[in-house]
C-alpha cells in the first residue's frame, strides 16, 4: 500500500508540468474581449468593433482589434472569428459600447442577448457613442496603447468619484422593466483623447436625448445618495448685496464639494399629479469668483438661501426637459405605484400620465465649512 501511495504521488508531481504547459496553451488560442462596440448600418446589418487581449509572446501587442458585420451581435461575433487567428470569447468583456443611432432606434435585443450570455458578467458596463464607435475603438492613440482598458476606468473612477451615474447591464435591465427609465454615459472621441461627454435617457430601449453633467449632478441626488460629490454654480450676485456690497459682478461662480445629501420623493396629489421633492444638501465652499467673508455667519446664511434657490431653478428646468422628452429617469412612476394602494399602473399608462406632472421643489443646503477663496 504504501508503495502505491508513492507511485500515485510520483505520477501526480509528474503530470503537473504537462498540465501547467496544457492550460498555458489554451489561454494562448485565445483573444479575450474586453470591449465591444455597436454601429448601425442601412438595412438590418449592425457592424462589431472588439478590443481583444490576447496572451502571445510573439505577438507585436497585447491589443487586437477587429471589426465584422451581421444582423444579430452572435453573428457578428461569429464573423469576427473567422478573422481571427484567437478564438474570440466573452468572458472578460467589460464595456458594451451602442453608437447614438443605434440607441436611438432601440437596444434591447443587443441588450437581452448579452444578458443571456452566461459568461459575460451583469457588471458589464454600458455606453452610447457620438458617432461610429468603430471611430473610438479602432483609432490610434499615442497615448493610449488599450483603448478598451481605458474606457473602462474612465466610466469606473467617475462613478467612483460620483461624477457620473452608474449603468451596467443589470441596472438597465432592472431599470427597463420598472418604471424607471434607465441612463447610460455618453462617450465622444475629441482628437487623441476619449471623454464622457453627457448622460444619455431613454425611454425604455430608446434614446429619447441627453442630459449635461449640472444636470445628470441633480438626477444623481434626487435618485442616490451623495457621499463625496461636487458642482460649480453660478450664483445672482444681487442676492448678496446687504452682505457684500462691494461685489461689482452679476454672476457669482461657487464651488461646492464633498457633498452629501439626502432627498425623499412624496406623491402630495394624484388629481392633478404632483409631486414634492426634498433635498438636503451639505457641503464644503471650495472656491469663489469673487471675495465674500465666509466667515461670518450672516454671509453663509445669504449663500445657503442663494444655492437652495438656485437649485431648485435648476431641477425645476431639468424636470421640465425630463418631461418633454418623456424619460422618466428619477422613478415617480414607482413612487407613485408604490404610495397607492393596489395600482395597475403599466409604462404606457405612466408616460402618458407623467406628461401632466407637476412637482415641488424645496432644498436645504448647509454649508459645513468653507475652503480655498480665489
Amino acid at each position: 500500500m504504501r508503495k502505491f501511495n508513492i507511485i500515485f504521488f510520483l505520477v501526480v508531481v509528474m503530470s503537473l508540468p504537462l498540465s501547467l504547459h496544457m492550460k498555458r496553451n489554451v489561454l494562448e488560442d485565445l483573444g479575450m474581449t474586453i470591449a465591444a462596440g455597436y454601429d448601425d448600418l442601412d438595412g438590418e446589418n449592425i457592424k462589431a468593433t472588439y478590443i481583444l487581449h490576447q496572451i502571445d509572446p510573439n505577438s507585436k501587442s497585447p491589443v487586437m482589434r477587429l471589426t465584422s458585420e451581421a444582423i444579430t451581435s452572435k453573428g457578428a461575433r461569429a464573423a469576427a472569428n473567422r478573422k481571427s487567428h484567437k478564438k474570440i470569447v466573452s468572458g472578460q468583456l467589460r464595456v458594451a459600447i451602442f453608437n447614438e443611432k443605434l440607441a436611438k432606434k432601440g437596444i434591447l435585443p443587443l441588450v437581452d442577448t448579452l444578458f443571456r450570455d452566461t459568461s459575460i458578467s451583469s457588471t458589464l458596463f454600458m455606453a452610447v457613442s457620438k458617432g461610429d464607435v468603430e471611430e473610438i475603438l479602432m483609432h490610434r492613440y499615442p497615448e493610449i496603447p488599450d483603448v478598451g482598458a481605458y474606457i473602462v476606468e474612465n466610466i469606473h473612477q467617475n462613478i467612483i468619484r460620483e461624477q457620473f451615474i452608474s449603468s451596467t447591464l443589470h441596472e438597465f435591465l432592472s431599470n427597463y422593466y420598472s418604471l424607471e427609465d434607465p441612463m447610460i454615459p455618453l462617450l465622444e472621441r475629441k482628437g487623441d483623447a476619449v471623454e464622457l461627454r453627457d448622460v444619455a435617457v431613454f425611454l425604455g430601449d430608446r434614446m429619447v436625448g441627453t442630459v449635461n453633467p449640472n444636470e445628470t449632478f441633480y438626477l444623481k441626488l434626487i435618485r442616490d445618495r451623495y457621499k463625496a460629490g461636487s458642482i460649480e454654480l453660478s450664483l445672482n450676485a444681487e442676492d448678496f448685496r446687504k452682505v457684500a456690497p462691494q461685489l461689482e459682478v452679476k454672476k457669482l461662480r461657487v464651488v461646492v464639494e464633498n457633498i452629501q445629501s439626502n432627498s425623499k420623493i412624496k406623491l402630495i396629489s394624484q388629481m392633478p399629479l404632483k409631486f414634492r421633492v426634498e433635498v438636503k444638501m451639505q457641503g464644503i465652499i471650495t472656491e469663489t469668483s469673487a471675495q465674500l467673508d465666509l466667515g461670518k455667519a450672516e454671509v453663509i446664511a445669504v449663500l445657503e438661501e442663494a444655492i437652495s434657490k438656485k437649485a431648485e431653478a435648476d431641477v425645476q428646468h431639468l424636470f421640465q426637459k425630463l418631461i418633454t422628452l418623456g424619460s422618466d429617469p428619477i422613478g415617480f412612476g414607482e413612487v407613485l405605484r408604490s404610495q397607492v394602494y393596489h395600482t395597475k399602473l403599466t409604462s404606457d399608462a405612466w408616460h402618458e400620465m407623467y406628461k401632466t406632472a407637476s412637482f415641488d421643489v424645496r432644498f436645504n443646503t448647509r454649508i459645513a465649512r468653507s475652503g480655498q477663496v480665489e
